[in-house]
């Protein structure tokens, strides 16, 4: 009975622990002079109390059966019973020892003393410590040793990575950590912080550029790395690719806490299991699924600590600030000690963030600590560097140097920077030039014309290494190094990621030597490899900031024009692509692989690092030149030849969605320029709808590009036109596809269960939808990614809204509750409770204060939509409300129910207005239109009314639709509505005339709900198909199809001996091959050959010969001619 053993332990650790915790109150009440000893003995016990409580619930739970077995596990546990009964018996003992009840009531507690010295409680501590640390590691073995079972293996490949971001990486390796004695103060406090049970969860150490932020990260790595305290680390870094990458930061992690704490593997598998993509999910979906929940899963006595570099440097400043909420909400972790360690500039984006989060985090600003200890700290560092390099010269420089007069000099020189302090020992130390004492002296010239200038700081720094570039130089010569200079250095400062002397040597057009050549003087400002295969890195953003500053363009004859090299890099990229590119770049040959069938090394052989860089940065490069944008220019000409081509790169980096933003930069540029490029402009606008329309298919498979996107895209596609002779060679001819792009701009899908409801934000960025499944989500409106979904109703999502300020997002659910989300972290605010039946709509006021529920109760409740306090209870309806919308100008609140009425209410008094009668059946939908005069409403007697909402008076009644109307919206210029219905068509009217303009049909479902963005210019559309629809709103142009079917098309009747049906004996005559449909893919041999987008996938199909036809639900026939490839 080992085993029971085990368990008896910790049940008996968890008793005494109690028990100890309960002496310790009974004398902190009676003894004084104790009182400290007395805490701190209790609060010890509490933790491990609760560690013991973690322990008997590992062995009671699914793994308890081989832990039990554990001898170091059982050792452990039994002499922490040991030591407890000990301290317990002698608290005991000294309570009660030679004492009588009487007596102890005559004279009271207060006659008898604690029985500890400070150095007793001191040696218990450690003790039960050593015994804790003792079982936690003893658990850790063996659940490494169980989780290293075939079963509880993970694969590591699913969690990507930001290469170099690791504290231990590579790129890290050769960064400095901080002297031994310096900085002794600030680092003694942040292990304190670190290692103490009741400190805020977040350190957030801040200060200006080159104050030695990051050196003091890698130092306090080292240390809680050697200490097995390091749980993980990202260092963010501006300007190296996924460094910058907020979506790598939590799959970084998770990846580092897996090998640190591989009993977080379970739960980390099942994440990735349950949700292959989760690497792509919100931020807010990784933090809980790849860090919370895995940690919250397991039990640790000892702290884990994860520290995040230069926040200021990730890019996108929502994604900083939702990062500090995330781990802000690390707190209520209690199984795990997570501590995490957070050094920036004190930027906006980063104060606001926590501020966000006030009283969450400990804070410390490097500019708060007094002068002279930094002084004293960069001494230290400057004295040990030059003697070390003293040492190095072998006496070739005087015995005296450097002296103590120039350590202070330089010191004072240096205050608050140590980017300086590190700079000066890089240059002075810079071998094969003169010697240190003759490059020390050149930088304490500085000193005395920063005295007679306005020399700052980086002037100090860097003028010293680069003024030797051009020493002793004649004019001409010194004029020609700058422009060396400036043409290599220039794009080295504005890559936005580095590249290796190799790689830049073939994106500049330079010979490698030449690069050498120039960088040889500048190992004091550049890392440069030794090996021209690793990138040249600055060794800090202060070296950029110097040659940038606008400030300095008359004052600085290294100034670099930004612009000017941006567009030299624009240049470069787009030649060495145009030199480059081609189709099948990587020789896959199979039109159908799959792009996560392949690996890296494959593309890394196809595609150089400069090849890559261009493909993902030219666009970067040419918005930051400010150069104006022309029809035919070098854009508008390698588009032309290269789109494709460029889209299949980007396929295969895993990077296509960024083509949508890409080419959106590009016409955004264009449009803001006096003269817009009107030809380039329409090629652009049709390569979006091109990628919008095929991103699904060309992300998942590049070669699908020449196939199904080109082949489906409508016939008079610019796109479609320049590009078709590139279209996948065993493709003829096809006939039957659309003339136009349709109204219908992207489908997305994600939820497993009919959508209810759809909403854009304010500015039109983002679209969230609810659903049966429960789940809100919220994707990117312009590429059609998913962000974030939102988890807490217990029952189905009936109704979301947005705050006009889109901070808050609002939504209702069978579960009878309303919930209050951050749009932007995703994280709920508040549930409000009230209503006794399921909630059916939520509508915010204008003003975003109030916020209007309705439900199966038959009321309408208004919110504060700020505190969640309940307002009003507005009651009237015979029948459920189905649906609330206010007017714009938050006054009027409307309300439609199956009582077939729609009710007016004023929205701050919560009096009945009026009573709109007219439908025949249950009213379903409400709207006011942006001038709050008109007031539609739609109703299961398959009308849409339209009425004055000052009045009353119906104005008119749109009829057209052949089943409920479900939905209606305005556009926000109250010029069209549009209404959803169960027949499966969206219509759009003119809401002036009540004209029907057009018919959107593609859902294969009833349509529940409609949407327009702010602009008016796309028309969001949820369904029973499980699909949200975007729409062009604006062209409304309808897709052509052969008319004559008045339905589905069932069968396909054709003359000469042609085969109904893809029938796997019969169909030969394509190469002598089989040729199959299996619903989403025409194969061939076994492999995918083309994809069929949802609105071409056949009903029925035949094949004859070389010609395929498909049959469509729409009543469209396609007709392919395929050949043998």
């Amino acid at each position: 009975m080992e085993g029971l053993g085990a368990v008896a332990s910790a049940i008996a650790v968890v008793e005494l622990t109690a028990k100890v915790g309960s002496l310790c109150l009974e004398y902190s009440s009676a003894v004084k002079s104790a009182r400290s000893d007395i805490k701190r003995l209790r609060k010890h016990t509490d933790t491990l109390k609760t560690t013991a409580e973690g322990v008997r619930e590992l062995l009671q739970g699914p793994y308890g059966a081989r832990l039990e077995t554990s001898q170091k596990l059982r050792e452990a546990l039994s002499n922490t019973c040991s030591q407890l009964g000990d301290v317990a018996t002698k608290l005991e003992e000294k309570l009660h020892k030679g004492h009588r009840a009487k007596t102890m009531r005559r004279v009271g507690l207060r006659a008898f003393g604690w029985p500890f010295e400070s150095k007793d409680v001191d040696k218990i501590i450690a003790n039960l410590q050593r015994d804790q640390d003792s079982f936690s590691a003893a658990l850790q073995i063996d659940q490494i040793t169980e989780i290293l079972d075939i079963h509880s293996k993970i694969d590591l490949a699913a969690l990507p990575v930001a290469s170099g971001a690791a504290s231990d990486s590579h790129a890290e390796e050769h960064n400095a950590r901080c002297h031994p004695d310096t900085r002794t103060k600030l680092l003694r406090q942040i292990r304190e912080w670190a290692s103490d049970p009741q400190a805020e969860n977040i350190f957030w150490l801040n200060g200006m550029a080159g104050t030695g932020k990051s050196t003091i990260s890698r130092t306090v790595a080292t240390s809680f790395a050697k200490d097995g305290l390091l749980g993980a680390s990202f260092f963010f870094k501006r300007g190296e690719g996924d460094r910058g990458n907020a979506g790598l930061v939590f799959p970084t992690i998770a990846r580092q806490l897996v090998h640190k704490i591989p009993a977080l593997v379970p739960s980390i598998r099942e994440a990735i299991d349950a949700d292959p993509d989760i690497p792509k999910r919100a931020l807010r979906d990784q933090f809980e699924k790849l860090i919370l929940h895995p940690l919250g899963c397991i039990q640790r006595t000892t702290a884990i600590v994860v520290i995040i570099d230069a926040l200021d440097e990730c890019d996108g400043d929502k994604d900083v600030k939702t990062i500090i909420s995330l781990f802000a909400q690390a707190s209520v972790i209690r199984s795990v000690r997570l501590r995490i360690f957070i050094t920036s500039r004190p930027e906006l984006p980063i104060r606001l963030g926590f501020k966000d989060v006030q009283g969450k985090y400990q804070g410390l600003a490097l500019h708060q600590i007094p002068e002279q200890v930094v002084e004293q700290d960069i001494s230290t560092f400057l004295a040990y560097e030059l003697t070390r390099i003293k040492d190095e010269y072998n006496g070739q420089v005087p015995l005296g140097w450097p002296g103590e007069n120039d350590i202070r000099t330089l010191a004072q020189m240096a205050v608050p920077l140590f980017i300086f302090a590190a700079t000066v020992c890089r240059f002075v130390d810079d071998q094969g030039r003169s010697n240190p004492a003759k490059r020390l002296k050149k930088v304490l010239e500085y000193r005395t014309a920063a005295r007679n200038s306005t020399l700052d700081k980086l002037d100090a720094t860097y003028l010293p290494v680069l003024d030797q570039l051009t020493s002793g130089r004649t004019d001409q010569d010194k004029a020609e190094v700058l422009a060396e200079f400036r043409s290599i250095v220039g794009p080295i400062i504005l890559l936005a990621q580095p590249l290796s002397v190799r790689s830049l040597g073939q994106l500049l057009d330079v010979e490698c030597e030449s690069v050498h050549a120039l960088l040889n003087s500048l190992h004091s400002v550049l890392d440069i490899p030794s090996v021209d295969d690793a990138p040249v890195r600055l060794f800090h953003l202060s070296f950029r900031d110097f040659l940038v500053d606008p400030a300095k363009r008359t004052k600085n004859e290294f100034w670099i024009d930004e612009a000017e090299y941006h567009k030299t890099l624009t240049e470069r990229c787009i030649q060495l692509m145009d030199q480059c590119l081609g189709q099948d770049i990587c020789c896959l040959k199979v039109p159908g692989m799959l792009r996560s069938e392949l690996d890296q090394q494959t593309i890394n052989a196809h595609l150089p690092p400069e090849v890559q860089y261009a493909c993902q940065y030219w666009v970067h490069h040419l918005k930051e030149s400010k150069h104006n944008i022309e029809d035919d220019g070098p854009a508008h000409a390698f588009l032309t030849n290269h789109l494709l081509h460029w889209l299949e790169v980007l396929s295969l980096l895993g990077r296509l969605s960024d083509g949508v933003l890409l080419i959106r930069t590009l016409l955004h540029a264009a449009q803001l320029q006096p003269d817009t490029a009107p030809n380039f402009v329409d090629f652009l606008n049709d390569a979006e709808k091109f990628i919008r329309s095929h991103g699904a298919i060309m992300e998942r498979a590049p070669l699908q590009i020449y196939g199904s996107a080109l082949v489906f895209s409508p016939t008079l596609s610019r796109v479609r036109k320049q590009q078709w002779k590139k279209r996948l060679s065993f493709i003829k001819s096809v006939a039957g596809i659309n003339d136009h792009w349709g109204t219908l701009q992207q489908t997305l899908e994600g939820h497993s269960r009919s959508v209810t409801a759809v909403a854009f934000s304010a500015d039109g960025k983002t679209l969230a939808s609810g659903s049966y499944d429960k789940t809100i989500r919220l994707w990117d409106a312009v590429t059609g990614t998913l962000q974030q979904t939102l988890e807490g109703h217990s029952h189905w999502v009936t109704a979301v809204a947005f705050s006009a300020d889109g901070k808050t997002l609002a939504s209702g659910s069978g579960d009878k509750t309303i919930r209050l989300w951050d749009a932007v972290t995703g994280t709920l605010q508040q549930t409000l409770e009230g209503h006794s039946g399921s909630v059916t709509a939520v509508a915010f006021s204008a003003d975003g204060k109030t916020l209007a529920s309705g439900s199966y109760d038959k009321t309408i409740r208004l919110w504060d939509a700020v505190t969640g306090t309940l307002q009003q209870t507005l009651e009237g309806h015979s029948d459920l409300v189905t649906a609330v919308a206010f007017s714009a100008d938050g006054k009027t609140l409307a309300s439609g129910s199956d009582d077939k009425t729609i009710r007016l209410w004023d929205a701050v008094t919560g009096t009945l207005q009026q009573t709109l009668e007219g439908h025949s059946g249950s009213v379903t939908a409400v709207a006011f239109s942006a001038d709050g005069k008109t007031l539609a409403s739609g109703s299961y007697d398959k009308t849409i009314r339209l009425w004055d909402a000052l009045t009353g008076t119906l104005q008119q009644t749109l009829e057209g639709h052949s089943h409920w109307v479900t939905a209606v919206a305005f556009s926000a210029d109250g010029k069209t509505l549009a209404s959803g219905s169960d027949d499966k068509t969206i219509r759009l009217w003119d809401a002036v005339t009540g004209t029907l303009q057009q018919t959107l049909e593609g859902h294969s479902h009833w349509v529940t709900a409609v949407a327009f963005s702010a602009d008016g210019k796309t028309l969001a559309s949820g369904s029973g198909d499980m699909t949200i629809r975007l729409w062009d709103a604006v062209t409304g142009t309808l897709q052509q199809t052969l008319e004559g079917h008045s339905g589905s098309v069932t069968a396909v009747a054709l003359s000469l001996d042609w085969n109904s049906g893809l029938d796997a004996s019969k169909n030969r005559g394509l190469g002598g091959d089989i040729l199959f449909f299996n619903g989403e893919w025409i194969t061939r041999g076994g492999k995918n050959l083309l994809w069929l987008p949802p609105n071409y996938r056949a009903t029925c199909t035949s094949v004859y010969n070389h010609t395929l036809v498909l049959g469509h639900a729409s009543g469209q026939v396609t007709f392919f001619q395929i050949v043998s490839a």
